[in-house]
C-alpha cells in the first residue's frame, strides 16, 4: 500500500465521521477517438467550511479497451482552502498528490475566480499549477500549467469551457517540443440532487507527434 493511499483511507474516514457542508460523489467515463483508449474515474470530494477535500481512483482496461481487465490507473488527493476575499473575488489554494506506479506528482497551485457583478451566474477563472513528478527508476520532471475558464449558469443548466497552457522544464510533451495546450467544453444539467454532464476536449496524441484527438467524457455527480 503506497504513501497516498495509507492518506486517501485515513482521509476519507475523517469525512465519514465528520459533519460535513456539502459532499458529492462523481462517476465519469472517457474515450479518445485517434488512440482508442477507454478511462473511468470515480470521485468523493467535500467541503468543511472554506476546506475543500477530494479524492479520486482512476481505472483503465487492458490496452485501454473498455471495461476489459480493469486495471488501477492512480490515485489522487487533493487539498484546497477556498478564501473568499469579497461578493466578486475568491481566491484558492491547493495541493492535489497523484500516485501511479511510475511514481508520485505533487500539483501546488492557486486560482482566482471573479463572479461577473453585471451577468448573473457567469465567473470566469485563472488558474496556475507546477506539476513536479517524481518518477520511480528515472530523472524527476517539472511542468507549468496555466488554465483559464469560463463558466455560465442558468436555471438547471451549467456550462463551461477550459483552455490550459502547458510547459515543460527540458523534456517534450507534444510534436517534439516542450509546449503543449488542451481546450475542453462541458454542460452539466441539475435535477435535484444529481446532475449528468457531458465534456468534449481537444488533446495531444503523443509527446513525438502533432495530431490531436477529441476527447469525450459523459460523468454523474451525486451530491448528498
Amino acid at each position: 500500500m503506497n504513501k497516498l493511499t495509507k492518506v486517501s483511507i485515513a482521509v476519507a474516514s475523517l469525512l465519514s465521521t465528520t459533519v460535513v457542508t456539502a459532499a458529492s460523489l462523481d462517476v465519469r467515463h472517457e474515450y479518445k477517438s485517434h488512440t482508442e483508449q477507454h478511462a473511468t474515474r470515480v470521485k468523493l470530494a467535500d467541503s468543511i467550511g472554506n476546506f475543500l477535500v477530494d479524492i479520486e481512483a482512476k481505472f483503465k482496461g487492458e490496452d485501454g479497451k473498455f471495461l476489459k481487465d480493469l486495471q488501477n490507473n492512480g490515485w489522487e488527493l487533493g487539498l484546497n482552502y477556498r478564501h473568499k476575499l469579497n461578493d466578486s473575488w475568491t481566491i484558492t489554494y491547493g495541493m492535489p498528490i497523484e500516485a501511479r506506479t511510475s511514481g508520485m506528482t505533487y500539483k501546488p497551485q492557486v486560482r482566482a475566480t471573479y463572479a461577473l457583478e453585471n451577468i448573473e451566474g457567469m465567473s470566469l477563472s485563472a488558474r496556475y499549477r507546477h506539476d513536479i513528478r517524481q518518477n520511480n527508476g528515472e530523472a524527476n520532471q517539472n511542468r507549468h500549467r496555466i488554465t483559464g475558464n469560463v463558466n455560465y449558469s442558468v436555471d438547471q443548466w451549467r456550462f463551461g469551457f477550459e483552455a490550459n497552457w502547458y510547459k515543460a522544464d527540458g523534456y517534450d510533451i507534444f510534436d517534439n517540443g516542450d509546449t503543449n495546450y488542451e481546450l475542453n467544453t462541458s454542460v452539466r444539467y441539475v435535477m435535484g440532487q444529481w446532475a449528468p454532464y457531458v465534456e468534449f476536449g481537444d488533446v495531444n496524441t503523443s509527446s513525438e507527434k502533432s495530431t490531436r484527438e477529441l476527447r469525450s467524457r459523459v460523468g454523474l455527480t451525486y451530491s448528498f
